[in-house]
């Protein structure tokens, strides 16, 4: 059995690239350019595949004798939909590094088409949706007919060119959240409030977030919000934005913040990820008062992806991977997370 890395010479590509070697894997390094890819294959020693994702052809025959496949080239709202074609024709696995809301939402609607192809549909397979999506369960798992479910996130570190470009395509979007068991649409920082995320307390502002969605698959908890810790001024700018939506969905800005992206650094240093650290709290409540609090410390962001996207492949080697739409906690169990190198989980408070 083999797995293939498609978008394998990205940033975070190559970093689970190098963690799958590392952990003994020989994944199959795929993507549009064969000069990146060969030279990734030199010094690693695994085979590749050349395939663009505008040839349905030659992207199936990319997957042919392939287990599954982690796409790692967004944004995934126009990465995503061929190779999703490709994985349910062929009967592959497909997992992805996706945060974008539309694909969240589009995948899951595919679950029939999946669960008759026999193949696994796992979008969000690293930081932020692994933390969030197990947290969140393993806190509501702990309060029975839970009707609130609170979920934040603190990263510190820098960002990739190829985060950065996909929050470019997600600007002039609005927030979401789950209201009655239903996703609901609301203005950028639509809420706030202050979280303790142990070793001080801050300032969070709402997001539209995959465990938004997730939560709705993975508990059954009706009313769900994901929150980010940002600086005051940023909280500032992002509630303005509900102003100038217009101006933000625009095509031509769109592809002028792009291009600006592009002229900087391809993502952290090694030097950058080994001082950041990622931090995710989690609470469930009924309308008694019961409720559930955890927080889970982990490695840096783009750290903590890599290991979690190697760690989802190890289980599915290893035989793990049930048909049809899947979140990271349906199809590995709340302790998933806890494969995660350096990943702490701590119980915080459970009172009724």
């Amino acid at each position: 059995m083999s797995v293939l890395l498609y978008g394998a010479y990205g940033y975070t590509g190559r970093l689970i690239a190098r963690e799958a070697v590392a952990q003994g894997l020989s994944p199959i390094l795929a993507g549009r350019r064969p000069e990146p890819l060969n030279e990734m294959a030199d010094a690693l020693g695994t085979p590749v595949r050349v395939g663009d994702l505008t040839a349905p052809r030659r992207v199936r025959a990319m997957l042919d004798d392939v287990t599954a496949v982690l796409h790692c080239a967004g944004p995934y709202v126009h990465t995503g939909p061929p190779m999703v074609d490709a994985c349910l024709e062929t009967g592959t696995h497909y997992l992805d590094l996706t945060g974008e809301m539309d694909v969240f939402r589009d995948l899951t609607t595919r679950d029939a088409e999946a669960r008759e192809a026999g193949a696994m549909v796992l979008p969000g397979i690293g930081f932020d949706v692994v933390p969030s999506d197990c947290l969140g369960t393993f806190v509501a798992d702990r309060v029975p007919e839970a009707t609130t479910l609170e979920v934040a996130l603190f990263a510190q570190g820098t960002v990739s060119q190829g985060t950065l470009k996909t929050l470019i395509e997600q600007m002039g979007r609005g927030g979401l959240v789950r209201r009655a068991g239903a996703l609901r649409e609301v203005p950028p920082g639509w809420a706030r409030r202050t979280v303790d995320f142990g070793d001080r307390e801050r300032s969070v502002l709402s997001i539209p977030e995959g465990s938004v969605v997730t939560s709705g698959y993975s508990t059954d908890v009706p009313n769900a919000t994901a929150y980010l810790a940002l600086p005051p001024i940023v909280q500032s700018v992002l509630r303005a934005s509900r102003y100038v939506r217009g101006l933000l969905s625009w095509g031509p800005v769109k592809s002028l913040l792009k291009r600006l992206v592009e002229l900087g650094p391809p993502g952290p240093t090694p030097d950058q990820r080994r001082q950041g650290r990622t931090v995710v709290w989690a609470s469930a409540r009924r309308p008694d008062g019961e409720r559930a609090t955890a927080r889970l410390h982990g490695p840096e962001a783009y750290t903590f992806t890599a290991r979690a996207a190697v760690a989802a492949l190890q289980r599915i080697l290893d035989g793990t991977a049930p048909p049809g739409y899947q979140t990271p906690a349906t199809a590995f169990g709340t302790d998933f997370v806890l494969d995660v190198q350096g990943t702490e989980r701590t119980l915080v408070a459970a009172s009724s």
